[in-house]
């Protein structure tokens, strides 16, 4: 048998790391207080479905209130099956609690909803469900991977997850419960499963380590902990997978089956990734990928790294966990780093890692994130044939691109401005086909000038700024513009100060016809009847 398999919890005390949990399910048992639904959510590997087992042999648990198995002459279920402070513990001897071990309990049924997530299948359920159990108190349902179900599956099992018959408990287990209808969540009791710390993934480890007999240094069991990314499972495997090494299971025996880079290697990459040397890493992360690394573990590993840099850059007290000489380069880079640029390549890394898991080539996500962090300033598309000294060159010979702030502006009203305003939402109907996204952003952009065919656009976001400002984007503005009032338009656009607010998008109606020269004479002659 596996190790994974051989060393299941089976029984509470046995779960480790989820206190919170065992702790409210304790307590429900010790009231005799059951409810008809659970909902396991939490990462891989962190015990969701033992649980459920354990919770399922806890509540059929063939015991009496003296703690005596059944006996051969049974009363009716209502006597036999009593909760008891004493006796909440599955007892893993009576017959129900060995059924439910070897998987062959009549009234335990698990579903896999990831092959079994049709309307027809939870149809099916809601029919069987009806029948009584047959040999226990409660008919258990353990629908794993519960958020794969369908939106019609969804709805067959609304009315009967929230009314369902009084022998009946449903326990749904799930890894991503973001997907689950709220529906769904309302209806069920919900435990959040967390992820193994390092320290009590290497205690489990050394723990079944011992009992097997294996020679397993302390290093390779950090680093088997580190690679298990804080599932249980995983550590399990990894660990068991070790075991046809010959002599003592060490860090680089983890190393060949993990493919995993050390903290320097990850602390070197950082610093060169700080420094927006896109040439150095991007060559990096080539290099990671032919030697087999893990991309999407590598990645995690750099984010975390920048975090802690980040926390030695607000002054957060932590406790790293790392050497003082690691310590002390992490500080000497965090006084070397700006803390946007912390931020921003942390986003980028963050985003790219959900497109790392399922693009085909991993990599790809991961170097474009590297590059537009390293390349953002200056705009320079990278070729891996440029130096990296050749491209700073250049860089210093452009022009430096200021965005205009302007905390009082003060722009001339022109008739040409009103008839733009008027026929702007046409203009908006012309840019939408073409580009929504852009058509989205022009709603909350103000048109605040329009002088011998030049058209200044005042917008509140400097992403927003950027964006109009592409060479295509603003080609594009300026014919559509052009097309709607029939004569030749330049595109200017200008960032509004800080305390101005974004407009609300014009329409039609709040355009008016104006008389600009019929306004300035009534002005004056008010003026001039106050001056009497």
């Amino acid at each position: 048998m596996v190790l994974y398999r051989k060393y299941r919890p089976q029984k509470f005390s046995d779960i480790v790391g989820q206190e919170p949990v065992v702790d409210t399910l304790l307590s429900q048992l010790n009231s005799g207080k059951i409810s008809h639904g659970y909902l396991f959510c939490g990462p891989k590997g962190t015990g969701k479905t033992s649980t459920a087992r354990i919770l399922a042999k806890a509540v059929n648990c063939e015991r009496t209130a003296s703690g005596k198995s059944a006996s051969s002459k049974k009363p009716p279920y209502t006597q036999r099956y009593t909760l008891n402070a004493k006796y909440t513990e599955p007892c893993n001897k009576c017959n129900s609690c060995l059924a439910v071990a070897n998987g062959s309990h009549l009234d335990l049924v698990e579903i896999d909803a990831a092959s079994n997530r049709n309307i027809d299948d939870i149809r099916d359920l809601r029919e069987k469900i009806k029948l009584s159990p047959v040999s226990s108190k409660f008919k258990i349902y353990i629908i794993d991977e519960v958020h794969m179900l369908t939106k019609e599956a969804f709805n067959a099992l609304l009315k009967t997850l929230e009314e369902p018959p009084a022998h009946a408990i449903f326990i749904l287990c799930t890894t991503d419960v973001g997907k689950l209808p709220q529906t769904i969540i309302s209806r069920v009791q919900k435990f959040n499963f967390a992820r193994a710390s390092e320290d009590r993934l290497v205690r489990a480890i050394e723990r079944i380590a011992k009992a097997e007999k294996i020679q397993l240094t302390a290093e390779a069991a950090v680093a088997i902990a580190k690679v298990s990314d804080g599932s249980y499972r995983d550590a399990v495997s990894t660990l068991d997978q070790l075991t046809s090494e010959k002599g003592k299971v060490r860090p680089e025996d983890v190393s060949k089956i993990a493919f995993f880079a050390n903290w320097d290697h990850t602390f070197e990459f950082v610093k060169n990734l700080l420094e927006r040397d896109a040439q150095k890493t991007v060559s990096e992360v080539e290099k990671l990928v032919n030697s087999g690394v893990d991309v999407s573990f590598f990645a995690r590993e750099v984010v975390l790294l920048l975090e802690k840099i980040l926390f030695l850059k607000l002054r957060v007290v932590d406790d790293f966990e790392i050497s003082k000489d690691q310590l002390n380069k992490l500080e000497t880079l965090a006084n070397q780093t700006n803390i946007f640029h912390l931020q921003n390549i942390i986003k980028l890394l963050v985003s790219s890692e959900a497109d790392i898991k399922f693009y085909p080539l991993p990599q790809i996500p991961f170097i474009l994130a590297v590059c537009k962090f390293c390349l953002s300033e200056s705009g320079e598309q990278f070729s891996p044939t440029v130096k990296n000294d050749e491209i700073k060159e250049r860089e210093a010979t452009k022009p430096k691109i200021t965005i205009e702030k302007q905390k009082n502006p003060k722009y001339k009203k022109s008739a040409q401005l009103s008839e733009i305003l008027k026929n702007w939402n046409n203009f908006l109907s012309k840019v939408r086909p073409v580009n929504a996204h852009v058509m989205a952003i022009l709603r909350a952009t103000k048109p605040v000038e329009f002088i011998d065919g030049k058209l200044t656009l005042e917008v509140y976001y400097r992403f927003h700024k950027e964006k109009l400002e592409e060479s295509k984007i603003a080609s594009m503005l300026e014919g559509k513009l052009e097309e709607v009032i029939n004569s030749q338009v330049t595109v200017n656009i200008v960032l509004a100060a800080k305390e101005t607010k974004p407009p609300k998008p014009v329409s039609e109606s709040d355009v008016v016809d104006v008389d600009i020269a019929h306004i300035e004479k009534i002005s004056s002659d008010i003026a001039e009847i106050f001056s009497k």
